[in-house]
């Protein structure tokens, strides 16, 4: 009778420390839907020539603390479910990535608006929130191949206080190939 008892013990904490076990905050990604994610800008100075720019936003439940596993993470899900660069007809293609959180969740539902007093609300807005991005843009040589670059942003709450915005830094996945050189 007393194995009995001892052996429903035993079983009973080590059911008990494997659902705790199991109990870490696993990352998820939640897309924002948009029905327009290919937009028209101009930015480049040459009012004459349209850039087409495509755009994801994406929110992260529980992003890692770690920086390099965030970078990680966000490369490794714009390779599974971001859109594959040669089955697109835009010029740049960019993920954005920003924390799960009340206010930007509000843009799952919710589309951007400008407010009685002009302020406009849009996910872009929630700068302590941002994340970081994975960018593609077409090469100048070669309009076949990308560039790809990740950024992020370094959280610093004084900084985001005092001037608007946090630090970023920058990182060249995918550079483009050199041009050949039209002598060999």
């Amino acid at each position: 009778m007393i194995k009995l008892k001892t052996l429903r013990l035993f079983l009973s904490a080590w059911f008990i420390l494997a659902s705790c076990s199991g109990t870490k905050n696993k990352i998820e990604f939640v897309p924002v839907n948009r029905k327009d994610k290919k937009s028209i800008s101009s930015f480049s100075g040459d009012l004459e020539r349209y850039i087409y720019i495509y755009t994801e936003r994406i929110l992260i439940k529980n992003p890692p603390a770690d920086l390099e596993e965030l970078k990680k993470a966000m490369m490794d899900y714009r390779n599974k479910k971001g859109v594959p660069l040669d089955k697109l007809d835009t010029d740049e293609y960019s993920m954005n990535f920003y924390r799960y959180t009340d206010d930007t969740s509000y843009f799952l539902n919710h589309i951007s608006y400008d407010t009685w007093d002009g302020q406009t609300k849009y996910l872009g807005s929630q700068r302590q929130d941002f994340l970081g991005f994975v960018f593609s843009e077409r090469c100048p040589a070669d309009s076949t191949h990308w560039r790809t670059d990740l950024l992020w942003y370094i959280p610093n709450k004084e900084k985001l206080e005092k001037d608007g915005f946090y630090n970023s830094e920058q990182e060249n996945i995918i550079p483009c190939p050199k041009p050949k050189d039209p002598y060999q």
